[in-house]
């Protein structure tokens, strides 16, 4: 599913029109960036938590060059999904079987 597909259910769903669920999403997004650049962590009930974490710097091998390199501590976004999410998928893939 893409942008517009997910704006379009969005649109039919809430009785909204496709202009104004653009700019919610896009009003959410950025909430959701300002939240996770001040390393702090948030929740969507039912759904998850996004939150951050470092990597580590750490050894990897460039097959190209034959020969290892160090890469640096790298900042990324981590989502763990609450036990509802995980309920609910995994009757769904039960069912489908």
């Amino acid at each position: 599913m893409n942008n517009s597909e997910v704006i379009k259910r969005l649109s039919e769903r809430l009785a909204l029109s496709q202009r104004e669920i653009r700019r919610l999403l896009r009003v959410i997004t950025e909430v959701f960036k300002k939240t996770l650049d001040e390393d702090l962590s948030f929740t969507i009930p039912k759904f998850g938590t996004f939150g951050t974490h470092v990597r580590q710097k750490r050894k990897a091998y460039n097959p190209h060059h034959k020969t290892f390199v160090m890469l640096p501590p790298k900042r990324g976004v981590s989502f763990h999904p609450s036990s509802v999410l995980k309920g609910h998928i995994k009757a769904q893939s039960l069912d489908n079987e």
